[in-house]
């Protein structure tokens, strides 16, 4: 809690801080006869500390100074009729006027400016709506569209603008869409239905239009078994088989419905082969196969190496003067290094063929392998006392010995005794590569668009 109030704190200083800056500024320009541009500073600072009277009172002076040239712009263009420029004029003069207002310091805005305001938008309006609407009438929808999107910008509730903007907007895109249906692209037909559905809700029957083009364009997909060379491949399989067809079903795409063999009324096979005539008859409009070809998997064994090194003690003692002198002995000793590795390799071939020609959609060959290892070391006694190094003899000396007493040694045997003893098995690295597969072999299926 005290950490909060603390940060708050700080927060509600440098606030204050930047608050006196704009402040400092503000006069500066005011002085200087800039009251648009204090007016700017004033409003900066209040808002940064809202507790800023002096701000509010300079805010209040020169934003009632800035909003009576806007309003004198206004009027001046109201007394020459020029009625596009009062009304643009006037929506400034009421923003300027909303913008203030959201830092709770008032200014003085006539009401009657208001009345000559509706008089100028009637008039402005009225012109518009009338070019938008022969422009929508001569077909130019993009012109149409900009001119009702700025009746809209001044008054949303114009008329019928409303329906006019629709109409400008998306007939464009409903004639293409009608176009795309006829010519078989259902799928860009789709998608097309889809934006007018969500802009312009059931715009000339688009629903049963987007739904016509979805099931025209879905490709209706029979997953068949893997075939494998090896029977011990058959789990394998099975397994990968099984995966498709979820990740498969479980696809967020409206082109794509897998079809469930027990769905089916007819026999679509014929002596052991399926007949592609019969599957599409049937309603299949693709077949998606595959045959697994290599299936590795090694579990190696963990190796153990006896290394021999050294245990450092290191005492303190005092020599005759009383300075602190260290003594550093070397005890020999035996720990172990183990290493093992497993690996795993998946390769196979699948492929998406049309029922109506026999043409191959989608295919590809799938090769791949993974591996794991461990490599660690064992100690029983002062783990941390232990350097590597080697000696010939348990008992004596030999010009033979080594101590690897360096930091650079010592740090990869002390990573090596706190090393992950843990290690994937020869399936778990398998499995892993059929996930892959099958996530790969979805991915490609998914993305298959007979349009492009």
């Amino acid at each position: 809690m005290k950490k909060i109030l603390l940060f708050l704190s700080i927060i509600l200083l440098v606030a204050g801080c930047a608050s006196k800056r704009f402040t400092k500024k503000a006069v500066k320009f005011e002085e200087a006869g800039l009251y648009e541009d204090a007016a700017e500073y004033y409003y900066q600072a209040v808002k940064k500390k809202d507790s800023n009277v002096d701000a509010k009172l300079g805010l209040k002076k020169t934003g009632q100074m800035t909003l009576d040239k806007k309003l004198a712009e206004f009027t001046a263009s109201y007394k020459q009729s020029d009625y596009q420029k009062a009304v643009y004029n006037y929506l400034g003069a009421e923003k300027y006027y909303n913008k203030v207002k959201s830092v709770k310091v008032e200014l003085d805005f006539p009401e009657y400016h208001k009345e000559y305001y509706e008089e100028a938008k009637g008039d402005y309006l009225n012109k518009k709506y009338a070019d938008g609407v022969d422009k929508l009438n001569r077909e130019d929808f993009t012109a149409a569209l900009a001119v009702f999107e700025e009746i809209k910008g001044i008054d949303a509730n114009y008329k019928d603008v409303k329906d006019l903007y629709i109409t400008a907007k998306y007939e464009p895109m409903y004639r293409n869409a009608n176009q795309y249906l006829e010519t078989g692209l259902f799928r860009k037909a789709y998608y097309t239905y889809e934006t007018i559905i969500k802009g312009a809700g059931n715009y000339k029957q688009s629903v049963a239009l987007k739904d016509e083009a979805q099931e025209k364009g879905t490709i209706t997909v029979l997953i068949t078994d893997l075939r494998y060379v090896n029977k011990r491949h058959k789990e394998t399989a099975n397994k990968i088989t099984s995966d498709l067809k979820g990740e498969l079903s479980s696809l967020n795409n409206p082109f794509l419905r897998i079809i469930d063999p027990a769905s089916l009324n007819v026999d679509i096979y014929q002596n052991g082969q399926m007949n592609m005539q019969a599957a599409n008859l049937a309603g299949i409009k693709a077949v998606l196969s595959g045959n697994i070809s290599e299936v590795r998997t090694v579990n190696g064994r963990l190796k153990k190496d006896e290394k021999r090194g050294y245990i450092k003690n290191v005492t303190k003692t005092k020599d005759k003067e009383g300075n602190e002198v260290e003594k550093v002995s070397y005890t020999k000793t035996i720990y172990y290094e183990y290493n093992k590795s497993t690996n795993a390799r998946l390769s196979m071939s699948f492929k998406l063929v049309s029922t109506e020609d026999n043409s191959v959609l989608v295919s590809d060959q799938i090769s791949q392998s993974n591996s794991d290892k461990i490599y660690y070391a064992t100690y029983e006694g002062d783990k941390k006392k232990l350097i590597p190094g080697y000696w010939k003899y348990k008992d004596r000396n030999s010009s033979e010995d080594v101590k690897k007493d360096n930091k650079s040694d010592i740090n990869r045997l002390q990573n090596l005794l706190k090393a992950d003893k843990n290690i994937k098995s020869a399936q778990i690295l398998l499995n892993e590569l059929m996930s892959k597969s099958v996530k790969e072999i979805t991915n490609k299926v998914d993305k298959y668009n007979p349009e492009k």
